[in-house]
């Protein structure tokens, strides 16, 4: 990349950042503008004016009369006082508008930045990739738009006021400005090929950071203080923090170290040669070819364009800077998902009449070449209880995540009613199901929220919240808790209460119950359930769901049993279906595992009785 186009490459980032600036600080962004175009005009005027009071006075001194010309002198006192007090209130109030120009385009940044993660597919959370690409775009910063413009402007004005200096510095001798450019050039190109260093530097050590961070993580929250302290980890992890830090020190400050040589290099070349051309102009004074007043002018202008060039090396790397890392914010917001909306979706059906179907599908999972799911025959019928069970790593929660449309099959079709799902509204089609995950959330809000965030269309105070509370059988306890459905489930932010594992999956099953879905899917729901609990939930099983149709994976296959359709799954294959009697009497995968647990929940008839009203029909 040619110097050339390093300096004129933040210019094409203003494509991008002047829709942002207009869409979220219309007003701000017009009243900085005009603002910053009096602060140019006025500083200007004030060099002009001075320029003009130098020469009356030089003229003055010069000639023999004197009269009239104290009212001009003081006339072009008065002028340069009253722009130069223009120029104050107009830097004053332009550095205002910036910042409440800065704090709502941050604002909207933010606010891309969370439309794009909660929009972005599932597959883009589950890569390295995600955690680099939103690292860096905070690393971007959500002021640097803002920034960009900003030093723009403030580039534009240096600028007018850099080629009125040096208009004033021809007057005196042309033979000066190769001085200036010596003062400014090499000093801009330093500051330009260590910012790109930096830059390049800070994108390999992204992960470096995030480690770090995560270590952090580990010894400051409370989610492993008890490990932490058992098994004595802590001073382990802070060592390994401590070296993280120091080396991501020692690059940094070695990077400092040789941009500090250089600059120190540059700026002694740059003020001998400033005091080269002060002794070449003190001698021309001394041989009576410059007046003392051109003497004195060159000082106060030189020096003026000494800082006006400082100012604008700064500005142009900041630009430069600017312009790398608001690539990074555009990589992230950039961002689309694979899994969006058909051209023309399809209704979603009121009622499900034939219900979701697998058809011969495959899956693996983006830049993987492993199936984890292989030729998937499955179907729940509406109003039906289906189990899936398998071992850890099976596919089951793989099966999940297709069924929900997270992701799709890479091979055959998932279909509803006959269609196939990529056809209908991903939002419309995601509804037709109440999910509780393995790893279900845990809220830092009210109960009450906890709860309703299973269908947030519903309103706060809904009634829906309570039954299904009642539903998860989470109720009781509830009612115990300090505020009720009110509590706080944190000690985060308010006066809060934490949960028990069981607890917090009654609350989340409680969130699975709130959402009048078409079908329920509950994978491993009763895993931190005590044995009672278990039972209690499952009785009547089919009366708590509503008779919709359910999808449960669980481990418990005193669970499984009560299912109208069992599926068994090995490594990503579908190697057994049937009823619970169907598969004990072939002696396979399930009645191997069925028997193993059997001596947990063997009743004295020899089986646990079936869900009332289910059907037994396969699919």
């Amino acid at each position: 990349m040619t110097l050339l186009t390093r300096l004129f490459a933040p210019v094409l980032s203003l494509r991008r950042i002047l829709p942002m600036l207009w869409q979220s600080s219309r007003r701000w962004t017009l009243l900085g503008t005009a603002l910053m175009a009096l602060e140019v005009a006025s500083g200007l005027a004030v060099l002009y004016l001075f320029k003009q009071l130098v020469d009356v006075i030089t003229g003055l001194l010069a000639s023999e009369s004197i009269t009239g010309g104290t009212g001009r002198v003081l006339g072009f006192v008065a002028l340069t006082g009253g722009c130069t007090l223009v120029f104050l209130a107009a830097r004053s109030l332009a550095g205002l508008a910036r910042e409440a120009q800065g704090m709502l385009v941050a604002d909207h940044i933010d606010r891309q930045i969370h439309t794009r993660a909660v929009r972005a597919d599932l597959a883009f959370y589950e890569s390295p990739r995600y955690f680099d690409t939103l690292q860096r775009a905070r690393e971007a910063g959500n002021q640097r738009p803002v920034q960009v413009v900003t030093n723009l402007m403030l580039l534009a004005r240096n600028g007018l006021m850099l080629m009125a200096i040096v208009v004033l510095m021809v007057t005196i001798n042309w033979l000066m400005l190769p001085v200036l450019l010596i003062a400014i050039v090499p000093a801009l190109l330093v500051r330009i090929h260590f910012t790109r260093y930096l830059y390049e530097w800070q994108r390999r050590r992204t992960q470096m950071e995030r480690r770090a961070y995560y270590l952090d993580w580990l010894m400051t929250s409370d989610i492993n203080a008890k490990e932490l302290r058992l098994n004595q980890l802590g001073d382990v992890l802070r060592d390994q923090h401590s070296e993280l830090r120091g080396q991501i020190r020692r690059e940094r400050l070695g990077i400092t170290r040789r941009r500090t040589r250089v600059e120190l290099a540059v700026a002694s070349i740059a003020t001998l040669a400033f005091f080269g051309a002060l002794g070449f102009l003190a001698w021309e004074t001394a041989e009576g070819r410059n007046s003392v007043g051109d003497l004195v002018l060159f000082l106060l202008i030189f020096q003026r364009a000494q800082s006006m060039g400082q100012e604008l090396v700064h500005q142009l790397a900041q630009l430069y800077e600017d312009h790398l890392f608001l690539g990074l914010l555009f990589e992230f917001l950039d961002i689309r998902p694979v899994i969006g909306e058909p051209e023309h979706p399809v209704a979603v059906p009121a009622s499900l009449r034939e219900g979701v179907r697998f058809e011969g599908v495959g899956f693996h999972y983006p830049g993987t070449d492993a199936p984890v799911l292989k030729g998937i025959h499955l179907a729940i019928r509406p109003g039906q209880v289906v189990a899936l069970v398998g071992a850890n790593g099976s596919g089951k929660t793989s099966l999940i995540k297709l069924l929900c449309r997270l992701y799709d099959p890479t091979a055959g079709r998932i279909t509803l009613d006959g269609v196939d799902i990529r056809e209908y509204g991903l939002e419309e089609y995601r509804r037709l199901f109440s999910v509780i995950f393995q790893d279900y959330a845990h809220y830092a809000t009210t109960v009450r929220e906890n709860i309703r965030y299973g269908d947030i269309r519903q309103p706060s105070d809904t009634p829906a919240v309570e039954a299904a509370a009642i539903k998860a059988s989470a109720d009781p306890f509830i009612r115990t808790l300090k505020a009720g459905y009110e509590t706080p489930l944190t000690r985060m932010f308010d006066d809060g209460q934490e949960l028990s594992i069981g607890q917090w999956q009654k609350v989340a099953l409680a969130r699975a119950f709130m959402h009048r879905s078409s079908v329920i899917i509950l994978d491993e729901p009763t895993s931190a359930l005590d044995p009672a609990a278990e039972a209690e939930l499952f009785e009547n099983f089919r009366e708590r769901i509503d008779h919709r149709a359910a999808l449960v994976i669980s481990h418990r296959l005193s669970t499984v049993r009560l299912a109208d359709y069992i599926y068994v799954l090995d490594r990503g294959e579908i190697r057994e279906a049937g009823t619970h009697e169907e598969l004990m009497r072939r002696r396979g995968i399930y009645c191997d595992l069925f028997s193993r647990q059997a001596h947990h929940y063997r009743d004295t008839g020899g089986e646990a009785p079936m869900v009332q009203g289910s059907s037994r029909d396969g699919p």
